[in-house]
């Protein structure tokens, strides 16, 4: 069934704001798709953090015991070697040898999981504020909108 040609610039203005209600409506209704993906790729993301988390803690801690194990070996030869070396000399030398082995394992992956936890957070942070602008765009014109008809009504009587 075909509408009727608007006659007067207010039927005009009217079809067109009309026209652009129910195409901002249409993107409105797709929000929520929208939102349901940024949701499921930040679960992804999330679940990838988790995995990559769980498995820098594995990698640490085998590498503690592999670290513990080669300083033990190391130091027991130097001991036989130094037998002049007094026990708390023997302590410090491995505490800061292992103090020295697990920095420059844990720094560089601490470094990488810093990174990736980086651009999981600024995406989560861009998705937020893209969201907050659409939301914001939508109250604004469906205001105007609602002004407008509420003006056009009162003019008339």
């Amino acid at each position: 069934m075909n509408a009727p040609r608007p006659n007067t610039t207010r039927e005009i203005l009217i079809a067109e704001v009309l026209g652009e209600l129910d195409g901002l409506l249409a993107r409105v209704e797709a929000l929520p798709d929208k939102v349901g993906s940024a949701e499921r790729r930040m679960a992804v993301t999330v679940e990838a953090l988790a995995g990559a988390s769980d498995q820098y803690r594995m990698a640490v801690t085998a590498f503690n015991e592999e670290a513990k194990r080669d300083l033990t070996e190391y130091l027991e030869r130097k001991a036989s070697q130094i037998a002049a070396k007094t026990v708390e000399e023997q302590r410090a030398a491995m505490q800061e040898s292992a103090r020295l082995a697990f920095r420059s394992e844990a720094s560089d992956k601490a470094a990488s999981l810093g990174v990736a936890l980086g651009h999981a957070a600024k995406e989560i942070k861009q998705a937020r504020w893209s969201r907050l602008f659409e939301h914001a765009l939508t109250a604004l014109l469906t205001s105007m909108f609602t002004a407008g008809l509420v003006y056009g009504i009162f003019k008339h009587h």
